[in-house]
């Protein structure tokens, strides 16, 4: 059987559910490996969840300057 990691949580800045795509790893069963294709094994795949809390992408880059943040929003909306 193929295992699936998922790492879930919520951002630590703005309280959303994420889904980690960059740590979710697929470990191919030999049965598996030999057929080529991930989860094409008699038994499936075996999905094992993990909690995981950090920064969002979006957040991360409104720290580094990069995104929109939420104040230069609001200072843009009463600019005009």
């Amino acid at each position: 059987m193929c295992r699936l990691v998922i790492f879930t949580g919520t951002c630590t800045k703005c309280g959303e559910d994420q889904v980690w795509e960059d740590l979710t790893q697929e470990l191919s069963c030999l049965q598996a490996k030999n057929n080529g294709i991930f989860g094409d094994c008699s038994n499936g795949v075996f999905q094992e969840r993990h909690e995981f809390d950090q920064e969002c992408d979006q957040c991360t880059e409104e720290d580094e300057g990069v995104g929109d943040s939420k104040d230069a929003r609001k200072k843009a909306k009463t600019k005009s």
